[in-house]
């Protein structure tokens, strides 16, 4: 009883001391991030196309709420976007260009702590920037839907505006968890760049030629053999349009399946785990030299 008991007083220890070397290399990542102003800019650029798009408001015909809510959420996505494949992929690759990864494996850290806290940083990073243009952009809709007749901007759920926001962090922590892997693989920034861009083309792409193949199948009353292998690639290629609810916030339709929400969720977390764990494998196996 009591080996058991030091036994589990050992791991528990461990992994205290590991979530504290995963952090400590978070910190590094987040301040680092926070000196080059990765945020700012992105933080600027969407304050000037959101002042901008007020001065075609007065083209929408109608259902300005929602091409509000949709601009807003399109933005962010592009702000993600460009901080996920230009600023961490350049800190990722740059640690080993700039020598830091050897200095920081020279400490009593693993490869595995080490990616688990190159993705923590730039989560925090990733985090700190939706928060900010989701205050932004509720100021924005608010501030729209003062200006306008109610006819035109009838609907506003709050709930959904902050679901569609977790969707898009959740779509942002699998594609920063795909660059970790490749980086373990591929050696350099641009390399790696071309690979994880390859990589979101090949999964916005197939869902299209998914339905594509579907509609033909259903018309020609037959179930090919591509339409399988089309739907099994989705394990490999996820469907970010499964985490896209920014279509609810100005919607009167009625409220998806919570268990549906729920389970995409949750393939996601496993999906963003597999990818951390694949990566940490890549990273053991690698050689720095």
């Amino acid at each position: 009883m009591l080996k058991d008991i030091s036994t589990l007083y050992d791991r528990g220890k461990k992994m205290i001391n590991t979530l504290k070397r995963i952090s400590a290399v978070a910190r590094i990542v987040l301040i680092d991030g926070l000196r080059r102003h990765a945020l700012l800019g992105l933080v600027a650029l969407s304050v000037s196309a959101e002042a901008g798009a007020f001065l075609f408001f007065d083209f929408i015909p109608r259902d300005i709420g929602r091409a509000s809510s949709d601009f807003i959420l399109s933005l962010a996505w592009l702000s993600g976007f460009i901080f996920l494949y230009f600023h961490g992929v350049q800190v990722i690759a740059l640690d080993e260009e700039r020598k830091v990864i050897y200095s920081l494996l020279a400490r009593p850290i693993s490869r595995g702590e080490y990616v688990g806290g190159i993705f923590t940083g730039l989560a925090c990073l990733l985090l700190l920037l939706n928060l900010l243009l989701c205050l932004l952009g509720f100021g924005t809709l608010m501030f729209i839907k003062q200006q306008v007749l109610p006819v035109y901007f009838s609907q506003f759920a709050m709930s959904y505006y902050l679901l569609a926001w977790l969707g898009l962090f959740a779509m942002e922590l699998m594609l920063l968890a795909v660059i970790l892997f490749f980086s373990g693989l591929v050696r350099g920034s641009f390399p790696v760049l071309l690979i994880s861009l390859s990589f979101y083309a090949i999964c916005s792409g197939l869902p299209v030629v998914r339905d594509a193949i579907s509609q033909k199948a259903s018309l020609e009353g037959q179930s090919t053999s591509l339409k399988s292998i089309l739907q099994g690639m989705t394990a490999f290629f996820p469907d970010f349009d499964r985490l896209d609810f920014k279509n609810m916030i100005t919607s009167v339709t009625s409220p998806p399946d919570p268990s549906l929400i729920l389970v995409n969720f949750g393939l996601t977390s496993a999906y963003i785990a597999v990818l951390l764990w694949l990566a940490c494998i890549a990273y053991h196996r690698r050689d720095l030299q």
